[in-house]
């Protein structure tokens, strides 16, 4: 399956040739965007940043569990929700991809979006990458819908999700429904507290190396894509959708010492009822 990528302001000028290494180019553009007083584009610039440092880690997220992720119930609080990286992009798939909405009779999805902190932790900010772009030069520059995910002690996940963008959308350009931004941000919610189990999120390796790890699941492999520049992991793909079969879901339970730390787990799937599937005689019910 294909999915999305995130691309940074960096990226769009490297293709027109007119980009410098990366710490030179993010100084530069910083100080760019305080010269316009752009509190945004300054955040997006050091969330770009960031990723860049740490390598460009990311989330393939397969369409089978982003329902089963954005309909949790999160009652929980919001200071809780930790990044599990200094920045992260989430990455939905090209096909299938549960994530779509309609503007002016276009259709339209989430690609990708690019999580960092903000305001030492203050928040989480998220850019909503749905393909829309503008020209600027020789340069064809992404839009990105920009939220901020607020967290602190006493505000619960539900009360930042109803506080998002409040007051503060601007009617400009595409507009994605603000319950499709909700979602987006109750995924990304959800994927901080995913717990390391394989079934659900496994490292992605190089293609030519997958069946070997799958059948051993030596870490060399990971390894080696990391060297490739390779550092990303599979949300849900070994989440199957098949006759007669209950798909595992997921569910929060509380882990740790004193029960004080949350965590996403799966309830695993099974086979329903596969006795009586397979006595059931052919013709039954006929005449």
């Amino acid at each position: 399956m294909d999915f999305h990528t995130y691309s940074t302001t960096r990226d769009v000028c490297v293709r027109a040739s007119a980009a410098e290494e990366c710490e030179a180019f993010y100084e530069r553009a910083q100080a760019d965007a305080l010269a316009i007083q752009s509190a945004q584009f300054f955040f997006q610039l050091t969330n770009e940043r960031d990723w860049e440092r740490a390598r460009r880690p990311y989330y393939n997220v397969w369409p089978s569990i982003v329902p089963m992720l954005t309909r949790l119930n999160l009652d929980l609080d919001s200071a809780l929700i930790q990044l599990p990286m200094p920045a992260l992009s989430i990455r939905l798939p090209k096909q299938h991809n549960p994530l779509t909405f309609e503007w002016q009779g276009q259709a339209f999805a989430i690609r990708c979006m690019l999580l960092g902190d903000l305001g030492e932790g203050q928040a989480i900010s998220i850019l909503i990458d749905i393909g829309e772009t503008m020209h600027k030069g020789p340069f064809e520059m992404p839009i990105y819908s920009y939220c901020n995910f607020l967290r602190h002690e006493g505000l619960t996940v539900d009360q930042a999700l109803a506080d998002l963008n409040k007051g503060r959308l601007v009617d400009v350009g595409v507009q994605v429904p603000q319950e499709l931004v909700t979602d987006c941000v109750r995924l990304c919610c959800s994927l901080c507290l995913l717990e390391n189990d394989r079934s659900v999120i496994e490292p992605d390796v190089l293609g030519k190396d997958r069946t070997k790890f799958e059948a051993s699941g030596d870490a060399r492999y990971v390894d080696k894509a990391h060297r490739r520049g390779k550092v990303g992991w599979n949300v849900g793909r070994h989440i199957e959708v098949a006759p007669h079969y209950r798909r595992p879901h997921m569910t929060l339970v509380w882990t740790g010492t004193g029960r004080a730390v949350p965590k996403i787990v799966p309830r695993k799937g099974s086979v329903v009822h596969r006795d009586l599937v397979e006595k059931v005689p052919s013709g039954f019910g006929d005449g």
